[in-house]
């Protein structure tokens, strides 16, 4: 019993030493009893591939890399949608999104979650905050602010501006251009033209 139980103990040392030694100095490789432990597929932190394997999740996103628009998604290479910025740097008058019935009742709902709390319901900068003795928010119906271009606004609402935090974490790309276009449809609302009003739609106006 004390000879076998020593004899595994040897055995057991003898091949540590092989596992865990090399002998003597050699150019030679070491032998690698399982290479994927050496030789991984993998991507090194902060070292963005423009060719990532399909399926991939990257880290705090909610798309795989399935299409190349999730790709494109991922890489953000669409500089006036993600930037508010042409490639130059210019700042873009224009919607690099299409303006529908959707998108507008989507920036109205994120609106009043995020912006209405300050600037009020109608843009007026007379919101709740402002009357708890805050700093009060530009009227979006004054001509300064009517002057912004599209891209302006993204800006500010991606980093802020005075006493204004950025809102970059909270509000998606897609759901900053839905707040702008509705914000835009309230500043043609102190504009409005009755005969702008498309005549199968003055009847619903009327009442």
């Amino acid at each position: 019993m004390n000879r076998s139980f020593f004899s595994l103990i040897f055995l057991m040392l003898i091949s540590v030493l092989f596992i865990g030694c090399r002998g003597n100095r050699t150019p030679e490789p070491p032998i690698h009893l399982n290479p994927n432990f050496d030789w991984q597929s993998k991507f090194r932190a902060q070292r963005l591939s423009l060719n990532p394997p399909d399926a991939t999740v990257p880290y705090g996103d909610k798309f795989s890399f399935n299409n190349v628009k999730d790709r494109e998604q991922y890489l953000k290479q669409d500089a006036e949608f993600y930037t508010g910025k042409t490639q130059s740097g210019q700042v873009i008058k224009d919607f690099p999104v299409k303006l529908t019935p959707e998108l507008l009742k989507r920036g109205q709902e994120r609106y009043n979650i995020y912006c209405a709390v300050c600037h009020d319901q109608y843009g007026t900068g007379k919101g709740l905050v402002a009357s708890r003795g805050f700093v009060m928010p530009p009227n979006f119906h004054d001509q300064r602010i009517l002057d912004y271009a599209n891209g302006e606004f993204f800006n500010v609402i991606t980093n802020g501006i005075r006493s204004m935090p950025g809102y970059a974490r909270q509000i998606p790309e897609s759901d900053r251009w839905a707040i702008i276009a509705y914000i835009r449809a309230l500043q043609k609302t102190r504009k409005f033209n009755v005969k702008q009003v498309p005549p199968d739609q003055l009847s619903e106006i009327k009442n």
